[in-house]
């Protein structure tokens, strides 16, 4: 399975602890956060579809393929 989530690494704080930085943006496929979510949640398919809605009604889930009609 290809990640879903890339993280860059960066210093914070004045102790010099190393944190995790999220990617502004990222391109995967739906397949692949289905995948992802389930493997995280379980086969819970309402929470998958629940996740995903939440996500794209909040705009951190946008669709960048073709509309179909």
């Amino acid at each position: 399975m290809a990640p879903v989530m890339v993280h860059g690494e960066r210093a914070q704080g004045v102790m010099g602890m190393q944190g995790e930085a999220t990617p502004s943006r990222l391109t995967t496929t739906l397949y692949d956060l289905i995948a992802a979510l389930q493997e995280v949640g379980g086969a819970d398919d309402a929470l998958v579809v629940a996740t995903v809605v939440h996500l794209l009604r909040s705009g951190r889930l946008a669709w960048s393929g073709p509309a179909r009609e």
